[in-house]
Order: C-alpha cells, then structure tokens, then sequence
C-alpha cells in the first residue's frame, strides 16, 4: 500500500508520495521502504506521473515502463494533459517489446488462476464452517456450496461494468483463443471439487469478464493506479488525470478513467487537494472527522431513524390498528426525509468549517508551501501507521516534486539509492543528445 496527494492552485501542482511497498504472497508479506512512485513523464515538459496500487504492470515495474516510454517521447510535447494521458495508454496498449503474446499469455493464466483460487478458498471456508458446527460434511453439501458460490459469483460478474474501450465481439474472440488456457487452469484449481457443468460454463465466463469488467466490491491485486500531472503546451493552469490499469489481452488495454480523482484548475476552480491509495488522514485533515468514524454514524442513525417509527408506535397504547398502521405510513415519509437533511447539514457544516478555509489558504499558496502542506499529509498517514497497530503500509522517505508552467518538474525532496557525489556521469547523461539531436538512452530519472 501506499500514500500520496497532489495539490493544486493556479501557479503549480505538488506532487507527494511515500517510500513504501508491499510484497505479498501466500507465505506472507514483506513491507519494503526505498520504493520510487513519482517521475518525469519528460524530460523536457512540466509533466509529471504517480503510480500507486501494484508497482507492475503485466510483470514489468512501473518504474522501467514509465522511463521506456519517456526515451520514446523525447522531445515531443502535446497541447494538454489529457493528450499525453492518451499517448501513455497508447504506448501500453501498442508496445510488443514490453509485453508480447507470451507475457500476455501468462498475465491472463496468472490472473485467471489467482481469481480462481479466491473462489476456492470461499468454498473451503464455507464448508469448514458447517464442519466446525456439525462435525461432518458429505459430498452432496460440498457440491452444493460449490454450485452456489459459483452461480454467486457469476451473477456479480454478469450485472458489472464493461470496459468502455472494449471492441465489439472482444469475448467470443478472448473465448475461442483462451479456451484451453481457461479450461487447464480451471481443472487444475477445481481438481479436488465436484463441478457440475453448468457451474464449469459458469467459471468460464467469469474468468472471461474478469478479463473485460471491473467490479465495484473488489480491487483486483493486479490493478494500478496512474496519476498524470502538470501542463500541456496549451494548458495555462495545472491539469491533473487519474485512471486505473490492469492488463492487456491481445492489443486491448483494460483500464478505467477516474473521473472522482480528477481535477483541472480554472478561473472558477482556484485549488484542489486530492488523496490516492490510504487517504484516511488526508480526508480527517479536510473535513474534521474520520472517514470510516463518520460512515459508522451514517450508518447507525440509518438504522435508528428506519426502527424508530415502530418503536414509537408499539409505546403508544391509545391508538387503534388502523390508526397505528396510519401514522406509521405518515412517520415512514417524514423520518427519511429528516435523517437526509440532517446529513446534509452536516456536510454542509463541514464544507463551510473544514474544508473552505483550507482551500481559501491552497489557492494562495506559493510553490514551497504547497510542496510543505503535500509532505506534511504524507506524514500524517505514515506517523497514524506508526503509533497504531496496523501494518506501517506507508512509511520511508517522501519524495516531493512541484511542476509549474515556468520552472518545470522541480524535485523539492528526492531520495536515491546511490550516492550522487560517486555518480556526477549519471545526472550528467540525463540531457544528454546525440550530435544528430537526438537524446540518447537514458541513465537515470
């Protein structure tokens, strides 16, 4: 896991991240702290990039990708932000050096194989549930409990979201080239369970919508995030793109646009703060209360408000049935009503109290402030890890960079795993061009 924010106001955007990292896998999990989550997405333009998630994409570290693709850019620029956004997609969808059909190949098994495993794991500990309770579980209730995660599980996949960049046919065409693939990995997860064929045509198709849906209840472990920053040659004011990716199956690229997580600084939209990936203490900073605290409340006053007209109702012993049943209807339209305008007094509250005098002091912040305030959230989420006992997910040195339109990408802090009094050829090389003009392979972020 990880932290990172991005603030902005019209004269620049601050980029922070944290340094750490989870490795996972089904021994357990490692935390490592020296990880790199913010680059130059050009060497030459105020753009900038953000990965956050799962640190690879189809077995390749962001980090390779991300500088691969930014030799090919060289000195190339766009007119907005939204068109190097574009650029990169292309660049992941369109690369067969990175990812050929092999890695495509065993991306979906690996993928298909995880999921499936997911499920099986559902079964084994619904059936130890009913051991635990019985003593015993025969075959007939094993097949059962199968056939109903299954048809479960399916019917989830089946009402999800499409991909909107899918083509026309993309799963017969993923269905007649991944058959034997899909068909292997199923009966070697599925080996020690009783499948009938309806659940086994079932299981097909989730591993094919796994490949082309996205689900609202899950994240998949193989998702990341991507997070675009800066200007475009046309762009007066900071522009910032946020979008998810998973994978890539036959030259189409899953991935979804985030629209909540982006933002774009106008005349009439002077600052934004935005938090990715563990944004809890970002969130408690802005609007004075915790996130998970507050959805408790919401939640229990729900279901306070959606009782009390009984409740009301069985102390009163003066009224009839059919006066009881009357004013029951009547508290039945009014109660909601109170509970939703009693929420949004609250958030009102929050918004006039919290959240507008931070904003009013962002829009006037200049660029060295701006990079203090993103440091500074970063710490309050890494220091909330430390004195708690949850796992330190986020934790190391912070990175911080500003972009602006005049200055450019501009570290502020910057770790390195290498001493740069012992490397003065690497910082050296970084602009380094060809007598053509041409830039050379590069050497270093």
């Amino acid at each position: 896991m990880t932290a990172e924010v991005a603030i902005m106001n019209k004269e620049a955007i601050a980029l922070a991240a944290d340094s750490a990292v989870t490795f996972q896998d089904e021994t357990g999990q490692k935390i490592f702290t020296s990880a790199s989550k913010i680059f130059t997405l050009s060497k030459y333009q105020p753009v900038g990039v953000m990965v956050y998630g799962n640190a690879s994409f189809m077995g390749v570290p962001w980090e390779t990708i991300i500088k691969t693709y930014r030799n090919d850019l060289g000195q190339k620029t766009y007119s907005t932000v939204g068109e190097y956004t574009q650029n990169l997609l292309s660049f992941l969808s369109e690369n067969e050096y990175l990812f050929s059909d092999d890695v495509q190949e065993w991306y979906i098994e690996s993928t298909i194989r995880s999921y499936f495993r997911l499920i099986t794991d559902e079964i084994t500990k619904k059936a130890e549930k009913i051991i635990d309770e019985s003593g015993e579980i025969d075959q007939t209730s094993v097949k059962s409990i199968t056939s109903q995660i299954i048809r479960d599980d399916f019917k989830k996949w089946k009402e999800s979201e499409l991909c909107l960049v899918i083509p026309d046919g993309f799963a017969n065409r993923i269905r007649q080239k991944y058959r034997t693939l899909i068909s292997k990995t199923k009966k070697e997860v599925f080996k020690n369970l009783l499948l009938t064929q309806h659940s086994s045509r079932q299981l097909t198709e989730i591993a094919i919508n796994q490949l082309i849906k996205f689900r609202t209840d899950i994240v998949p472990l193989n998702s990341s995030g991507i997070v675009i920053a800066g200007f475009g040659t046309e762009d007066v004011f900071p522009v910032l793109e946020s979008f998810s990716v998973e994978g890539k199956i036959d030259e189409f690229l899953k991935y979804k646009k985030d629209e909540e997580r982006c933002a774009e600084i106008s005349f009439q939209h002077n600052a934004s703060i935005i938090p990715f990936a563990q944004s809890e203490m970002v969130h408690t900073f802005m609007q004075g209360v915790d996130p998970i605290y507050q959805r408790e409340i919401d939640g229990d006053i729900a279901v306070i408000c959606a009782s009390y007209p009984q409740i009301l109702l069985d102390a009163i012993d003066c009224l009839d049935k059919d006066e009881k049943e009357t004013l029951k209807n009547t508290l039945k339209k009014i109660v909601p009503k109170k509970f939703s305008e009693y929420i949004e007094k609250l958030s009102n509250y929050r918004t006039s109290n919290y959240i507008n005098p931070v904003m009013k002091v962002v829009q006037a912040l200049p660029k060295d402030e701006l990079a203090a305030m993103a440091e500074t959230l970063i710490n309050l989420t890494s220091f909330k890890r430390r004195v708690s006992m949850q796992d330190e997910t986020v934790d190391g040195p912070i990175d911080v960079a500003i972009i602006s339109k005049g200055d450019g990408f501009i570290w502020i802090k910057r770790k390195h795993y290498f001493d740069r009094e012992l490397n003065q050829h690497f910082f050296a090389n970084y602009y380094e061009e060809t007598d053509n003009g041409t830039e050379t392979t590069e050497k270093t972020d």
